[in-house]
């Protein structure tokens, strides 16, 4: 069984459908992190991208993302990583990593291939 590092938040139905097809139908074991329940501090948050940009992993389609203005600016990395300090609900979410590979969003078919 794979165990992977699973970023979430538990009040998202696409995060609860990824957790439960990754379980159920992939069989992966779980190192959860529930950042709604226990936030991810900047220096988390600089670990779990590490080596990525930050700004990848913002989600321009959150609610929080457009009430901010943030669309069509640009951040530096800090003030990308002191956004998600801020305002976690800008983080793509739900996040998978597996070794050094990373995806973010719920796609079943790029899960099934990072855990091939």
């Amino acid at each position: 069984m794979k165990r992977i590092r699973f970023v979430w938040k538990s009040t998202c139905t696409t995060c609860r459908d990824a957790r439960s097809f990754l379980r159920k139908d992939l069989g992966a074991e779980l190192d959860e992190r529930d950042y709604a329940r226990v936030p991810l501090s900047a220096a988390e948050l600089k670990d779990l991208f590490a080596g990525r940009d930050p700004r990848d992993f913002l989600n321009p389609r959150s609610p929080a993302f457009k009430a901010m203005g943030l669309a069509g600016k640009s951040l530096t990395v800090e003030q990308a990583f002191a956004l998600m300090v801020k305002q976690p609900n800008l983080i793509k979410r739900p996040i998978v990593v597996a070794g050094k590979q990373m995806i973010a969003g719920f796609d079943r078919e790029r899960l099934r291939a990072l855990l091939k």
